[in-house]
């Protein structure tokens, strides 16, 4: 028997054993089914433009990246598979009959001599097994009938695909080393690169591991070596042993590559192959790690946009778990809304001056709290978030008031369990300020938006939010080049800092273990480094040079509410004696607007220091003093003021005289500030 017959009558004995079996009915899928039912085992945080931040592994039963395009494999990876596992696929049409009968007439004797069947498969016979479980290899070797289902499904697939098709669609779904399945997954794992910059050595290496993945490595190499020997020209055996000693013999490494947002990512994400959209700027987001630098691990960040309120940049904290989303004590950070609703109610002015000394406080006094001793303005108290000042001022407009105030911004506040709050949280509170006194509610994803009032509720007439927002900004300092306001701030046991603040475009929360004044103003200064001016007053603000006697601070330009503005301020916390005196009103002529009733205007009387059980007696009307302060309705004509102790004993005496003042009293066209029980803000 010459060769051409003795090799036609294999291939007849291989398509009599394959025609002895019934067929089962081939239902290849289509390739954009197979294609779009891959699901990579990673997920992705996508930033408001499509732009990936974060990559986390969701599913650990396989790794699995994205789905490869055929036009971006190498060339020698195309190559090296094809001389290794199928050299006639661009000419048969799912089986290669000769190939076949070959292995199935040379299995015969293997069988009868105790040794290992070769197999004869096709790329496109083992797709369909790697697409259809019940076609994939079980044991050792496929059965008769199994081999006949998997040529059916074979042409079948031929039939519907194209050449390209198959060759990705095999790529993509073979298994190459452990846990490592498509052709993305092992480059990258192995060689740490995409699959269109595969070299010649490499792809051998891949094109061996087919044969058997989890095979030793020398077992692997020698496969190389005997592919290596049919391509011209072929890579030295003796550098396929050493790259396959050096990336089969330890484990593998695919680090993710995209890292920007990796503790919001293990938060958020959860399905594989899922790609999430968020509302952050990924500019923005490495802009400002790249402004932490090596503190990111320790400070987190988060930036949300004034007008929309979408989150911007979410950063920092450890990779394990999403810092920003704890609510932690927020401690004197909150000053700036105490004293916010002070000032709204004409308890205090950008002129007035506190007592930094326990002296006369009227509320419990943290254990070791001695304050510095010196008479700070509202300004210099706010800003260094002065303890005892900011109790003063509490003691003022009462916990309720402030707790309530709080809860409407979004804080989570208690007035005996303290303020807790999340750095998103933190920051849309302090947005408020910063867009006019309006509140609206903050997003990190777009679909947070459905079925949410975005209108907004005012919770500070504009006049009021913008003179925090001038305490708190570097209007005042001579070397500023760049408008911003900002409050630094920490919880009461000093575990916790905070730094947040506003730009003219971003609002801007940081919390560390440790001070970040510092880095606040390099994250400003990253994210919005375009120099910018301050906002002007809104009207209903009137600017006044105020000066301080004695000069406990420069003079400079403050602004006032109606009725509270002065020029001068009496800095002396004490007289030489010790005993409190008035300070507020002075003798004179007073005017009150002759625009709004009696009952809706208040004058302001305030002694110094402010002893407990101060009372003030104007005509025969009593008033008890809090922090040496009284709210009084002025109406017109002569009136006599008088302070007492707590015994009755008078300290000090004064007339005055109340007048009519025709002018108006207008905020900026919108509703008047907020005003406590009984009598209310007013000019005085």
């Amino acid at each position: 028997m010459n060769a051409g017959t003795g090799k036609r009558a294999r291939t007849a004995l291989a398509c009599l054993v394959l025609l002895g079996t019934p067929a089962a009915q081939a239902q290849a899928p289509s390739f954009d089914t197979v294609r779009d039912s891959w699901r990579s085992s990673e997920a992705r945080l996508l930033d408001r433009y499509g732009q990936p931040l974060a990559e986390v592994r969701v599913d650990f039963d396989e790794r699995r990246l994205d789905w490869v395009g055929a036009r971006t494999l190498s060339p020698p990876l195309v190559r090296a598979l094809l001389v290794a596992e199928d050299k006639r696929f661009l000419e048969h049409s799912g089986v290669d009959w000769t190939a076949l009968a070959g292995a199935t007439w040379d299995n015969l004797w293997r069988t009868l001599e105790g040794r290992r069947p070769r197999g004869a498969s096709t790329l496109t016979m083992q797709l369909a097994g790697l697409i259809d479980p019940a076609l994939r290899l079980q044991g050792t070797r496929r059965s008769v009938g199994q081999k006949w289902d998997q040529a059916a499904a074979a042409r079948e697939i031929e039939r519907r695909w194209n050449k390209a098709q198959i060759l990705e669609a095999y790529f993509n779904l073979a298994p190459f080393r452990g846990e490592l399945r498509g052709i993305s997954a092992a480059t990258r794992g192995l060689f740490g690169k995409d699959p269109d910059a595969v070299d010649a050595r490499e792809a051998l290496l891949l094109a061996a591991l087919l044969r058997g993945p989890n095979a030793p490595a020398e077992r692997v190499a020698q496969r190389a070596c005997a592919v290596a020997l049919k391509l011209k020209p072929a890579p030295a055996c003796a550098e396929l042993r050493t790259l396959a000693n050096q990336v089969l013999t330890q484990r593998y490494r695919l680090e993710p590559r995209w890292t920007e947002a990796q503790p919001l990512a293990r938060r958020l994400l959860r399905e594989p192959g899922e790609q999430r959209a968020t509302t952050l700027d990924a500019r923005l987001q490495r802009r400002t790690l790249d402004a932490l630098g090596r503190e990111r691990a320790d400070v987190a960040v988060v930036v949300l946009d004034n007008a929309s309120g979408e989150a911007l940049v979410w950063a920092g904290g450890p990779d394990d778990t999403d810092a920003a989303v704890r609510r932690l004590p927020a401690g004197s950070t909150l000053h700036a809304f105490a004293y916010g609703l002070a000032l709204d109610q004409r308890w205090i002015s950008a002129a007035s001056v506190f007592d930094d000394s326990p002296n006369f406080v009227t509320r419990a006094l943290p254990p070791g709290l001695q304050g510095s001793g010196q008479p700070l303005s509202t300004r210099a108290a706010l800003t260094q978030a002065a303890e005892i000042p900011a109790l003063r001022v509490r003691a003022l407009i009462g916990d309720d008031a402030l707790t309530a105030t709080l809860r409407a911004h979004g804080i989570d506040a208690s007035a005996t369990n303290g303020s807790r709050a999340s750095l998103p949280e933190m920051a849309n509170a302090f947005r408020t300020l910063a867009n006019d006194g309006i509140w609206t509610p903050w997003a990190l994803e777009a679909a947070q938006w459905r079925g949410v009032d975005r209108s907004g509720k005012r919770l500070w007439a504009s006049p009021v939010a913008w003179l925090v927002g001038d305490l708190l900004s570097t209007r005042t300092t001579p070397d500023a080049h760049d408008w911003h306001a900002v409050m630094h701030g920490r919880s009461s046991d000093r575990a916790t800092h905070w730094s947040v603040g506003w730009t003219r475009r971003y609002t801007i929360a940081l919390r560390a273990a440790r001070p970040v004044a510092a880095t606040w103003l390099s994250v400003a200064a990253a994210i919005d480094p375009i120099p910018a001016e301050a906002a002007p007053p809104p009207p209903g603000l009137e600017g006044v040079r105020l000066r301080f006697e004695p000069e406990i601070e420069a003079e400079r330009e403050e602004y006032f509410l109606p009725g509270t503005q002065q020029a001068f301020a009496d800095a002396t916390v004490r007289d030489l004696f010790g005993r409190p005196r008035i300070v507020q009103p002075t003798t004179g002529v007073k005017l009150v607007s002759a625009s709004l009733p009696a009952g809706r205007q208040a004058m302001l009387l305030e002694a110094r220091p402010g002893w407990p059980g101060l009372q003030w007696v104007i005509n025969d009307e009593r008033l008890p003093a809090i922090e040496g302060r009284a709210l009084w309705s002025p109406r017109p004509g002569r009136h006599r003021l008088a302070l007492e102790d707590a015994h009755g004993l008078q300290l000090q005496s004064i007339e005055f005289e109340v007048r009519l003042d025709a002018a108006p009293e207008t905020f900026n066209g919108g509703p008047a500030p907020r005003t406590p029980p009984g009598p209310t803000p007013a000019s005085r």
